[in-house]
């Protein structure tokens, strides 16, 4: 008795101190500010680290970044769920999804894996928290994989849906169960999926869509329901010889409205230029807290992250810039 007591006492004073002896899921990790950004290579040389963290992101400079051999060849999509601390990654050429957990200094442990061999092409990956689904666009097939419970799934595995899309996804981005989905190659559009849960097996067909003016091949995207504002990348021409230069971001405001009407959209504003450094900037993410507004870009072809100001348009120079030694293929961020 005298020792069950004790351990009550304990996790009451614990709990006091420390927000709880155990967590609630509905609240996010007890962080007061945090600006942490994830990005995974798509290198497929063993000596190459799969996985980058740079803590903090938000700096008046983008440090060195911590490097992590999460074994995931080609990496893509990478996603951080601050509710549970939980990291998921996927790796294009291995087929494999797996999950990390993020310790209190920033480092990554394994937590789980699970392979699909019928995974093609692994590009972006988005999560429903809620439901515990994670949504993996894959391009080469047309198709959006989506993995219920995902957080049980170990071993060979295959989607419980496989929706079959209208052109070649890449970029995706969910949020309130809306599924965005970018478009790449000839349609340079962006597929709006309402009611995402409740997709069913097959060939799917947008709630409402968007062009995108003037666009080429689109890759990155991002949205802020808060904002009502989109961001999406474009790669360029990528076999010409302009493919290191001739990278965009667009950025759409009252984004919504524009869903609603359809058709042909101008972006709002247009980053782009030589003095931007864009030249195959494959994934977006965004700080949109107020005192930071920053657009973080993985720029695959100049092996660098670039961070802009949200207010920027035009030949932006980047407000922060880090050099890597690998290919950055996606990033996430976590900003609270």
């Amino acid at each position: 008795m005298m020792n069950r007591q004790l351990l009550v006492a304990f996790c009451f004073v614990f709990a006091t101190v420390f927000t709880g002896c155990t967590k609630d899921e509905n609240e996010p990790l007890t962080q007061s500010t945090v600006s942490r950004l994830y990005v995974s290579n798509a290198d497929t040389d063993a000596s190459v680290m799969s996985t980058l963290i740079f803590d903090p992101a938000d700096g008046a400079k983008l440090d060195s970044p911590d490097r992590f051999d999460t074994k995931l060849p080609d990496g893509n999509g990478i996603f951080f769920d601050p509710y549970t601390g939980t990291v998921f990654q996927v790796s294009r050429q291995a087929k494999n999804i797996r999950t990390f957990t993020v310790g209190t200094d920033g480092g990554l442990t394994p937590k789980g894996s699970f392979v699909d061999q019928g995974l093609l092409s692994a590009r972006e990956i988005a999560f429903d928290r809620t439901r515990k689904t994670l949504y993996v666009s894959s391009n080469t097939d047309s198709s959006v994989y989506v993995y219920i419970g995902v957080d049980s799934i170990a071993g060979t595995a295959r989607a419980n849906k496989k929706l079959k899309l209208t052109g070649q996804p890449w970029g995706i981005h969910l949020e309130n169960d809306k599924l965005f989905v970018v478009m790449d190659q000839e349609k340079a559009e962006v597929q709006l999926f309402e009611n995402a849960s409740m997709l069913q097996v097959g060939t799917i067909a947008p709630t409402k869509k968007i062009k995108i003016a003037g666009a080429t091949r689109l890759h990155g995207i991002t949205y802020s329901s808060v904002r009502d504002a989109l961001i999406i990348t474009d790669i360029g021409d990528a076999s010409s010889g302009n493919f290191k230069i001739d990278g965009s971001i667009y950025i759409i405001t009252n984004a919504a409205a524009k869903f609603t009407a359809g058709g042909s959209v101008s972006p709002t504003r247009t980053i782009t230029g030589l003095a931007t450094g864009l030249g195959n900037p494959v994934d977006v993410a965004w700080d949109i807290r107020t005192d930071k507004d920053l657009i973080y870009i993985a720029e695959k072809a100049n092996k660098k992250i670039l961070v802009f100001k949200f207010s920027d348009t035009g030949n932006a120079v980047p407000a922060r810039t880090a050099n890597l030694s690998s290919s950055p293929e996606a990033i996430y961020l976590d900003a609270r």
